[in-house]
């Protein structure tokens, strides 16, 4: 409080002899001056002794480490060494801050410190307007995509979802040459219904490899690292769509369906691209959203004559 005293006093001096001036801009401009150094003064001065009667751990230079800074670091239920090991790491960090600072702010040169410090202020605006933006959209942006919509989007842009390689759906299955049961799973590959497909998953056991998921997209060089008799050299000859190969060595037997393929530059399926092309409509609607959110701060400000131009 005493500080406070002394800055009245002197900001009655200054006053009386600003009045006393005759310059009429000048007596304006030392005004202002004079009271935004009272009001920071006042400022700091409160701030000082509001923490004068706190209990005081570290300093470096003018600043302060005070006992509730560490608080949380002394909160979790551990031992009385680690306790003190981990007060004294979180001080020496602090007290390694703080001089890297000080230091900072005396080496660097005045322009950098300024563009720093427009940094910070930049970021820190940036936190805070991110983070409205955020809750913004978390109330109010409808994240329920509709199929109709996903199939306009990719016809209107089908170029960009062509094929740049072929895709195949397959089942197959390398059975052991011993196999006992080579007929009954041989009847249910081709006939595939949902019993057949319960039957050849309750075997899977019995057999060497295999691919069931039929219904799944899978590219070439996927496709020849599951079939073993595949290479690049056979591949035309033995993957053509709805057709069934029996084939058999010393090895076991192999099974194979082509249910589907799509060529080169085919319209790729939908499915393959459903979950970015969400995320594509999704990202259009939050930039929408947001757009007309600021506008309509903007033109409440207006209305309001919150912002005005001059």
């Amino acid at each position: 409080m005493l500080k406070i005293n002394i800055i009245e006093y002197l900001l009655k001096i200054i006053l009386n002899i600003v009045n006393k001036t005759s310059n009429f801009l000048l007596t304006r401009i030392i005004k202002n001056y004079v009271y935004e150094f009272v009001i920071l003064s006042l400022i700091y001065s409160c701030n000082n002794w509001i923490q004068v009667n706190e209990e005081v751990i570290a300093r470096v230079g003018t600043s302060y480490l005070y006992k509730k800074d560490i608080d949380n670091a002394t909160k979790l239920s551990i031992s009385k060494s680690d306790s003190i090991l981990k007060v004294n790491t979180f001080i020496d960090n602090w007290a390694k801050k703080q001089l890297l600072l000080k230091q900072a702010k005396i080496i660097l040169s005045d322009i950098d410190l300024i563009k720093l410090e427009n940094m910070v202020k930049d970021y820190r605006n940036d936190l805070y307007t991110n983070s409205y933006r955020k809750a913004v959209l978390n109330k109010n942006l409808d994240t329920i995509i509709s199929s109709d919509e996903i199939n306009t989007f990719l016809n209107k842009n089908k170029e960009f979802f062509r094929l740049k390689a072929p895709l195949f759906k397959v089942r197959y299955i390398h059975l052991p040459p011993d196999n006992v049961t080579q007929n009954k799973i041989k009847l249910s590959f081709q006939r595939f219904n949902n019993d057949d497909r319960i039957f050849l998953d309750s075997l899977s056991y019995q057999y060497n490899s295999y691919l069931l998921s039929d219904s799944l997209w899978i590219n070439k060089s996927n496709l020849i690292s599951k079939v073993e008799f595949l290479n690049q050299q056979n591949f035309i000859s033995y993957v053509k769509k709805s057709k069934f190969y029996n084939l058999k060595d010393t090895l076991g037997v192999y099974l194979l369906f082509v249910k589907d393929f799509l060529e080169k530059g085919d319209l790729a399926p939908i499915e393959i691209y459903t979950s970015k092309i969400k995320n594509i409509i999704l990202n259009k609607r939050k930039q929408e959203l947001i757009k007309q959110f600021e506008n309509d701060i903007l033109l409440d400000a207006i209305k309001s004559k919150t912002f005005e131009k001059y």
